[in-house]
């Protein structure tokens, strides 16, 4: 397993161990996500994605890093 140095460590902040991107289209079963520079996952790493739906009700969706 590749441990990704700038989110681990005990010198890491709760807010740091986040890396949040935008989703800027989706394209079938594909997020093409954008993050800001320095903050790009590893590959086979978790995404969840949270958000609300159109009734209010919330979305969990756990997505998985395939391609930089």
């Amino acid at each position: 397993m590749r441990i990704n140095p700038s989110t681990s460590g005990p010198g890491v902040s709760a807010l740091e161990k986040k890396n949040l991107g935008r989703i800027a289209q989706i394209i079938g079963p594909v997020l093409d996500i954008a993050f800001p520079p320095g903050k790009m996952p590893n590959i086979y790493n978790a995404l969840v994605v949270k958000s609300l739906d159109t009734a209010g009700q919330q979305i969990n969706v756990t997505c998985e890093v395939q391609q930089l």
